[in-house]
Protein backbone atom coordinates (compact mmCIF):
# COMPACT_ATOMS: atom_id res chain seq x y z
CA UNK A 1 0.00 0.00 0.00
CA UNK A 2 0.57 3.66 -0.60
CA UNK A 3 1.11 5.91 2.37
CA UNK A 4 1.74 9.95 3.48
CA UNK A 5 4.15 9.64 6.53
CA UNK A 6 4.26 12.76 8.02
CA UNK A 7 7.37 13.63 10.30
CA UNK A 8 9.00 15.40 12.98
CA UNK A 9 12.61 16.52 13.25
CA UNK A 10 12.51 19.16 16.60
CA UNK A 11 16.44 19.88 16.22
CA UNK A 12 15.64 21.21 12.90
CA UNK A 13 12.51 22.16 13.72
CA UNK A 14 11.33 20.86 10.32
CA UNK A 15 8.18 18.82 9.05
CA UNK A 16 8.83 16.11 5.89
CA UNK A 17 6.03 14.93 4.38
CA UNK A 18 7.21 11.55 2.40
CA UNK A 19 5.39 9.14 0.11
CA UNK A 20 6.02 5.21 1.07
CA UNK A 21 5.23 2.21 0.10
CA UNK A 22 4.66 -0.31 2.88
CA UNK A 23 2.66 -3.56 3.74
CA UNK A 24 1.40 -1.38 6.84
CA UNK A 25 1.01 2.30 8.69
CA UNK A 26 3.11 0.79 11.25
CA UNK A 27 5.95 -0.17 8.19
CA UNK A 28 5.54 2.93 6.79
CA UNK A 29 6.41 5.18 9.70
CA UNK A 30 9.22 2.77 10.77
CA UNK A 31 10.88 2.79 7.11
CA UNK A 32 10.64 7.18 7.57
CA UNK A 33 12.22 6.91 11.29
CA UNK A 34 15.23 4.14 9.99
CA UNK A 35 15.84 6.55 6.63
CA UNK A 36 15.45 9.80 8.96
CA UNK A 37 17.04 8.84 12.48
CA UNK A 38 16.81 12.80 13.59
CA UNK A 39 12.64 12.25 13.63
CA UNK A 40 11.17 12.64 16.55
CA UNK A 41 7.35 11.41 15.66
CA UNK A 42 5.73 10.39 12.45
CA UNK A 43 2.51 8.95 11.88
CA UNK A 44 1.28 7.66 8.37
CA UNK A 45 -2.06 7.87 6.33
CA UNK A 46 -2.87 5.81 3.75
CA UNK A 47 -3.19 7.65 -0.08
CA UNK A 48 -7.01 6.44 -0.07
CA UNK A 49 -7.30 8.25 3.45
CA UNK A 50 -5.77 10.76 2.01
CA UNK A 51 -7.77 11.37 -1.23
CA UNK A 52 -11.40 10.65 1.60
CA UNK A 53 -10.00 13.55 3.36
CA UNK A 54 -9.48 15.94 0.35
CA UNK A 55 -13.03 14.87 -0.91
CA UNK A 56 -14.43 15.80 2.44
CA UNK A 57 -12.70 19.08 2.71
CA UNK A 58 -13.92 20.30 -0.84
CA UNK A 59 -17.52 19.19 -0.34
CA UNK A 60 -17.63 20.96 3.16
CA UNK A 61 -18.18 24.59 3.42
CA UNK A 62 -15.93 27.54 3.93
CA UNK A 63 -18.12 28.55 7.14
CA UNK A 64 -18.53 24.47 8.43
CA UNK A 65 -14.48 24.47 8.02
CA UNK A 66 -14.39 27.92 10.17
CA UNK A 67 -16.70 27.13 12.85
CA UNK A 68 -14.68 23.38 13.93
CA UNK A 69 -11.18 25.47 13.69
CA UNK A 70 -9.86 27.55 16.27
CA UNK A 71 -9.02 31.03 15.79
CA UNK A 72 -6.20 32.09 13.60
Amino acid sequence: MRFLVISHDADQQKWYYDFVVAQSEQAAVQCVCTGRPTVIAADALSVEALCDLAQIAQLRSRRDIESACWPC
